[in-house]
């Protein structure tokens, strides 16, 4: 493999470009990095339901489409999609769901875990990727979902201030004391900066989703 492999960045939003390459920088990264954003393939998945054949055809086409295109490692960010990518993946360009080290660490955790959202339609692959992993760790948690209602027409619009703190706001009238509360989509990180609460941890994808790819392209 070449010194400095190419991450690629399949997105569904046009704001994630800068929110990675931001992210790439604070980790000091060499490689060169390469953003897809297809927002298509998320309104797809709302609209139809992420277990729907078309969507599974969508988004593997478009993996098996950067694939051709040179890309060695993908990293899908949206969560919606996130399993279906996974499971396009190769033996000659390898894929990782940008919350798979997030769903590790929380299932680590040992605590209660509370997934939340800004889209109902993450919660079914979030949760399924979260069983996944305890199940794979032989651990069983609690796990509780909280739709942050009123966000996403907020990201929507172009406010994330207000759609972190929207966030923020219900996750501290919401969580436990001791829970970790994994914030189910790449864009909802920012919440985690106006978040007060000492006794609640909130873990975001993008940091450690990164990380954990960047640690698979030098190995």
């Amino acid at each position: 493999m070449p010194s400095d492999p190419e991450l690629t960045f399949l997105h569904t939003a046009e704001v994630h470009v800068a929110t990675f390459n931001a992210v790439l920088r604070e980790l000091g990264a060499r490689e060169p990095a390469r953003h897809a954003v297809h927002p298509e393939l998320l309104q797809q998945a709302r609209s139809l339901g992420v277990r729907h054949a078309d969507v599974a055809q969508s988004v593997t086409a478009r993996i098996h489409s950067l694939a051709s295109d040179g890309a060695r490692f993908i990293v899908c960010t949206c969560s919606s999609i996130g399993g279906i990518a996974e499971a396009a993946a190769s033996a000659e360009c390898a894929v990782l769901r940008i919350d798979r080290p997030m769903a590790e660490q929380a299932v680590a955790s040992g605590r209660r875990v509370l997934v939340a959202a800004a889209l109902e339609s993450t919660f079914e692959p979030t949760l399924e990727l979260l069983v996944q992993v305890a199940q794979e760790r032989g651990a069983e948690p609690e796990f509780a979902q909280l739709l942050c209602t009123g966000a996403w027409q907020l990201f929507e619009a172009g406010d994330l201030s207000g759609y972190a703190r929207t966030i923020a706001r219900q996750i501290t009238e919401h969580a436990y004391a001791g829970d970790v509360v994994v914030l189910a989509q790449a864009s909802m990180a920012q919440a985690a900066e106006c978040f007060e609460r000492a006794d609640v941890e909130l873990l975001s994808s993008p940091r450690l989703g990164v990380e954990a790819a960047l640690k698979a392209v030098r190995d």
